[in-house]
């Protein structure tokens, strides 16, 4: 009978991505891991079959963490707070956030991020100020706006966080009605 472990592989995900969440990848080893468990490398890979699923899942909790900023009300305008909670991600969470951004990671990022994505269009269908634009239309508006909160994001992320203290919310307030009128005005003009 294989023996029975002392660790789920929840409880391992869940310790991987606190180190990651506290350092960055750097500090995800299975050395590192076996350690912050009080074990050796052999359960982790009981339940993984290498490091980059199980840095897969760590992604894909960081990009869960994500969505949970993105949803959570700040304004009224839910919006606004999808933009304001990415950028809010990248400042309260940087070292997650530079991670999930970073060269080997960006796939995962990419993958579960398009998920948000499309769970997040589909909560903005009978969003009033998109009322009377083609798919299209939203879709160059949103991707604009994400253009904007990802640039500002990065800042955010590498950073000291106090710059950006209490303007993060007027900037993604403006800036996204800055898109939205200014492409509706584009539009318009385009005969569309």
């Amino acid at each position: 009978m294989p023996p029975k472990f002392k660790f789920t592989k929840e409880e391992m995900i869940a310790t991987a991505f606190k180190l990651v969440r506290a350092k960055g990848w750097p500090a995800l080893s299975t050395r590192s891991l076996a350690d912050a468990l009080g074990t050796s490398a052999r359960p982790i890979y009981s339940h993984f079959k290498s490091m980059d699923q199980l840095e897969a899942e760590v992604a894909q909790k960081g990009v869960d963490l994500l969505y949970e900023y993105m949803i959570r009300e700040r304004t009224g305008d839910p919006w606004h707070d999808h933009g304001i909670g990415y950028v809010k991600f990248a400042q309260e969470e940087s070292c997650l956030f530079r991670g999930l951004n970073d060269e080997k990671h960006i796939t995962y990022f990419k993958a579960y991020g398009e998920i948000i994505w499309n769970t997040l269009t589909e909560s903005l269908s009978d969003y009033p100020p998109f009322r009377g634009l083609s798919g299209e239309q939203i879709h160059h508006i949103q991707l604009t706006r994400w253009l904007m909160a990802h640039g500002l994001a990065f800042q955010v992320a590498n950073h000291p966080p106090e710059v950006w203290n209490g303007k993060i919310t007027p900037t993604m307030q403006q800036g996204s009605i800055a898109i939205l009128e200014g492409l509706k005005r584009q539009f318009l003009l385009q005969g569309g």
